[in-house]
């Protein structure tokens, strides 16, 4: 009897989590039924404070999968700044796909510096010349402060989808921008105004320190349970690439 109650529950446990597999995997095909333009246009992921490579994997892979984006190469900065790049497809008019992974991922204006260096390289070696940006929390921070950088690459800077970002002792833009577009996308689980770790009216502060210097900007929420909307969770949300990839690739 004692075995038989141990297998039922060890059979409800394996019929448990299969199914939120199966869940969690359905949750994706919405990205199968997404179609937007195929450009050279390269979109950039920036990762968070102490986000390594599986911080933006699955946004990267699940937009690959159907053929919305290419995963093309992934560029390596090192500690001084030496960046190792990884081709993984053609670098085409197919949308590429670039997760950045910082070594030193806790310092936004170095990791800013620093990727001044990677778009450099990236229209040296593979002849881009405009690129979107994803930032997803300090990751936001890194983008911005690139946009403050003294000594910009040569590229023009497209797009930026801001996803769960706060900007903490952040002075206005210097430079005009009148290309750029922004958008910027808060979470709130429930009925908290936060995601969690970010604070909503730590997020909108940055409305005003691009006002009169881009082209454009945007801000909207992502309200839900805590499986869609949490801080680490938003870049998690298939919901949430349908509506970046909307805004980075809009019909020409």
């Amino acid at each position: 009897m004692k075995h038989q109650r141990g297998l039922t529950i060890f059979l409800t446990t394996l019929l448990v989590l299969g199914s939120l597999v199966v869940w969690w995997n359905h949750r994706w095909t919405v990205l199968n039924h997404l179609r937007v333009p195929q450009t050279r246009t390269a979109t950039l992921f920036l990762p968070g404070t102490h986000g390594a490579w599986l911080s933006l994997r699955s946004m990267v892979t699940s937009l690959d999968r159907p053929g919305v984006g290419t995963f093309a190469l992934t560029a390596r900065v090192s500690w001084n700044g030496r960046v190792t790049w990884q081709q993984h497809q053609a670098v085409a008019a197919n949308n590429p796909l670039i997760p950045v992974v910082f070594k030193d991922n806790t310092h936004p204006q170095k990791q800013a510096r620093q990727l001044a260096t990677v778009l450099t390289q990236l229209h040296q070696r593979y002849g881009i010349d405009r690129v979107n940006f994803v930032g997803h929390s300090s990751g936001g921070t890194i983008a911005y402060d690139y946009l403050n950088n003294d000594a910009p690459a040569p590229v023009r800077v497209h797009r930026i989808v801001m996803v769960g970002a706060d900007f903490p002792e952040r002075t206005a833009l210097r430079g005009h921008y009148p290309q750029l577009q922004i958008l910027n996308l808060a979470g709130t689980i429930g009925r908290l105004a936060n995601d969690s770790e970010v604070p909503v009216n730590t997020v909108t502060p940055l409305k005003a320190l691009v006002a009169g210097h881009v082209g454009g900007y945007q801000f909207a929420t992502f309200n839900g349970p805590v499986w869609d909307t949490q801080h680490s969770l938003l870049h998690e949300n298939p919901a949430l690439d349908v509506k970046m990839m909307r805004y980075l690739y809009p019909p020409s």
